[in-house]
């Protein structure tokens, strides 16, 4: 086979830009450091780093979301803590204010503190987070939760709902609650059933909140008093809804009166044909318990019987406080709650991260010291190439010849 000396050049050209090529892809490796700039130059790692980048982006999400959760539970636990606090002050109060040696002038001014005390419950309802949006309006989060009409009742303009967010595959936390499970729905009475005097009473005697057993029977009940025998001695009767004798005895102040499987007392001396009321317990919502407090201890006067009602209406207002911190305290063990998985899921979200980190590594980073070891090569491959090629062309027979 012959070469011509056209075919010899060109060959060596060929090479020399061969490794050219080589070392200019050595060169661009080193520089970007990864091992690959296409994918079809490794198909397998580079599907693998397309994915592991996807997931690493997505974790670094869930992180964010995770602190933007964090710092909002973290500001609404504040201000639940807040509300703690504000509701045993105001039970202290009713306390203070349940008491016969004070005056009128005192009870109003308790009255009073009441009223600021409720001022700075609503505005805790309303309280917003740094971007503005309300912590207890459900879904609603933009529109202030809470309000007081004109004839002072107290309404709800959010709703049930709770945004969420996620902070790992699968996971996600409220951003919002519902003002309504926070605040609205508050038993009332003892929470199983409510007591009342009715208004048309004449005596002194107030009935007591109550309790309820498991075996207590729900349904309205009526106790009654009267007097019997030449001594005047007063009888209680108790009675279901429709009438029906449920129990009777004699009345001694201050002793347990019960029936159907619920307990209550009665204090001070009822007049005959006094009556009260045992009804089942519906919601109430935390403000108007504090205003009933509140316009209870404003209107009392000394007189027996108006002092027997004000014992009897800050006697439920306190269970019904219970009632409310017991609420409250529930959603602060949400909260508390949520803030653990929060940090549970970071730490497993930065455990994802940091070996992800190493696989991505793995799959299309460079390894600077064989790719270094591999350019002197090429430099060296080079440079024999170069230097054959100045050997070889001129190398020709009409050198020979002449």
């Amino acid at each position: 086979m012959r070469i011509s000396t056209q075919q010899m050049h060109q060959r060596a050209v060929e090479l020399i830009q061969e490794q050219q090529g080589r070392l200019a892809k050595t060169q661009g490796q080193l520089a970007s450091g990864k091992r690959f700039e296409a994918a079809s130059e490794d198909p397998a790692a580079a599907v693998l780093a397309m994915r592991l980048t996807r997931e690493i982006a997505a974790t670094q999400r869930y992180q964010a979301n995770a602190e933007a959760v964090r710092n909002r539970q973290v500001a609404e636990e504040g201000t639940l803590t807040r509300v703690t606090d504000l509701l045993h002050t105001v039970r202290e109060l009713v306390i203070q204010g349940n008491n016969d040696t004070l005056t009128v002038a005192d009870r109003r001014a308790l009255s009073e503190s009441l009223g600021l005390h409720l001022d700075e419950l609503l505005a805790l309802a309303n309280a917003r987070d740094s971007s503005g949006e309300y912590y207890f309006a459900g879904f609603q989060s933009g529109t202030r939760p809470f309000s007081r009409d004109a004839q002072g009742q107290f309404i709800y303009h959010g709703d049930q709902g709770q945004r969420t967010l996620g902070i790992g595959p699968g996971v996600s936390v409220p951003m919002t609650d519902s003002g309504e499970s926070v605040f609205q729905r508050v038993r009332a009475g003892n929470g199983t059933f409510v007591t009342a005097s009715d208004p048309a009473n004449a005596g002194s005697g107030a009935i007591s909140a109550g309790q309820a057993t498991a075996s207590f029977t729900p349904g309205s009940y009526n106790i009654g008093f009267s007097q019997t025998g030449p001594d005047g001695s007063l009888v209680y009767v108790v009675q279901d809804g429709v009438g029906n004798l449920v129990v009777s005895g004699n009345y001694v102040s201050g002793a347990a009166i019960g029936f159907a499987g619920a307990e209550v007392t009665v204090t001070g001396i009822p007049a005959e044909g006094d009556r009260f009321t045992v009804e089942p317990a519906g919601y109430r919502n935390i403000f108007s318990v504090i205003q009933g407090a509140a316009e209870a201890l404003a209107a009392v006067d000394d007189e027996p019987v108006a002092r027997a009602n004000l014992h009897a209406q800050l006697d439920r207002g306190l269970a019904e406080l219970d009632g409310a911190l017991e609420q409250v305290l529930l959603q602060r063990a949400r909260v508390g709650s949520r803030l653990t998985l929060i940090d549970s899921q970071t730490l497993a979200n930065e455990a994802f991260q940091s070996a992800s980190n190493e696989a991505l590594s793995s799959a299309q980073d460079l390894d600077y010291a064989e790719a270094t070891a591999r350019l002197q090569l090429q430099l060296v491959g080079l440079e024999a190439a170069q230097r054959s090629y100045l050997s070889i062309q001129g190398l020709s027979l009409f050198r020979f010849l002449g």
